[in-house]
């Protein structure tokens, strides 16, 4: 049994995400490390804190790993539970970030690293989500349990909307999406519920801060033109698309980038950290990354396909999904894209909630991979 389960453990998963977390330490490192950067080591305070994370985070993962996947539909609300705690308690005690937060509570201080009860709250609304639509009987998802399912993810959106955080916000809504559309959500409700989501955006609006309306306001200026607002909102947009656009083909080399070493790009260890890979690691950088990317999703998709039930599938698939919105509204942003959003890209930005909720959540993976094949009577 334990060389069968060892046979079914996903190595290349890990592989995959061992090189982008080791190649996210080098690009903070890079980012971070100061001008005149005095060379790959010591590690600069950041790259540091991230790399000691990342070796911490492997270990949950395996941890994770190890205890059947099934566990978490039983703890499910219980989980769900301590996650909408955890968002009440950082309303109510939380602090914002060092560089500019617009008031945000979204940490609560631990005194050894600040933890993102958002980013806890994903991983807990996919658990509940899989639990509550694995429940349906066979056939197409009814109404009903398609509405109670929304309700799972009203109270932890508008908790986290309230800190302010949108980006986080709207991740629960594609987490939720997503796994209504494999639970098979008929097309007249689909319908409804979109012209519905269509109906509330006024309201949506008028609710937002006025920092996320000047984001919106300002991405739809640079699809007109980019350097209309230089010394504005913009300037980290048009600085991103100069980072990426100076690497060319091969990148200026590693730490040698002069948007980055210069400090004309801002917060380029977390938002802008592709945009900084890009520029001292060119196209072929960037397409190898890429390429990173994606065998991630795959190895994640084959873990979902190869559940033998159904709430091993949705988490699979609620894993993946979690995964893609963050790497393409990140990458989505550098690139002038998508609206600025503060959505880390996975395993490569700072962030060490972000970057342990992750690897728990692919911990989960490997748990479907490693008990699937065990059945109860």
């Amino acid at each position: 049994m334990r060389e069968n389960r060892l046979q079914q453990f996903d190595f290349a998963l890990v592989g995959v995400v061992v090189a982008l977390m080791v190649i996210g330490v080098g690009m903070i490192h890079s980012a971070t490390c100061g001008t005149p950067c005095p060379g790959l080591l010591p590690l600069s305070g950041y790259a540091a804190r991230q790399g000691t994370f990342a070796i911490l985070g492997l270990a949950v993962l395996v941890l994770v790993s190890l205890l059947d996947y099934r566990l978490y539909r039983v703890y499910a609300y219980h989980l769900f539970g301590f996650a909408l705690f955890l968002l009440v308690v950082v309303l109510v005690i939380g602090r914002g970030g060092a560089d500019n937060d617009y008031g945000a509570r979204r940490w609560i201080y631990l005194g050894f690293f600040d933890l993102q009860p958002s980013e806890v709250a994903k991983i807990a609304v996919l658990i509940v989500l899989a639990r509550v639509l694995s429940d349906k009987p066979e056939g197409p998802l009814s109404l009903r349990r398609l509405l109670a399912s929304l309700l799972f993810i009203a109270v932890p959106f508008a908790l986290v909307f309230a800190e302010p955080d949108l980006g986080t916000s709207v991740s629960f809504v594609v987490i939720w999406l997503v796994l209504a559309l494999v639970a098979g959500i008929q097309g007249r409700h689909m319908l409804l519920l979109g012209l519905a989501a269509v109906a509330s955006l006024p309201l949506g609006w008028l609710l937002m801060r006025e920092y996320m309306r000047q984001r919106i306001v300002t991405f739809i200026g640079t699809l007109v033109d980019l350097e209309h607002a230089a010394f504005d909102e913009g300037y980290n947009v048009l600085q991103a698309r100069i980072s990426i656009g100076s690497g060319g083909l091969l990148g200026r080399g590693y730490m040698e980038g002069t948007q980055t070493q210069l400090d004309y790009l801002r917060i380029k260890q977390s938002d802008f950290i592709f945009s900084a890979f890009a520029e001292e690691l060119g196209f072929i950088g960037a397409m190898v990354l890429f390429g990173l990317f994606l065998f991630l999703l795959f190895r994640i998709t084959r873990a979902a396909d190869r559940s033998r039930d159904e709430f091993g599938r949705y988490l699979a698939f609620g894993v993946g999904a979690m995964l893609l919105f963050q790497a393409v509204a990140n990458l989505g942003a550098n690139l002038t894209l998508l609206p600025v959003t503060g959505i880390p890209l996975p395993f490569l930005s700072y962030g060490r909630t972000a970057l342990l909720v992750n690897l728990v959540a692919l911990g989960v993976v490997e748990s479907v991979l490693l008990y699937r094949l065990r059945y109860r009577y």
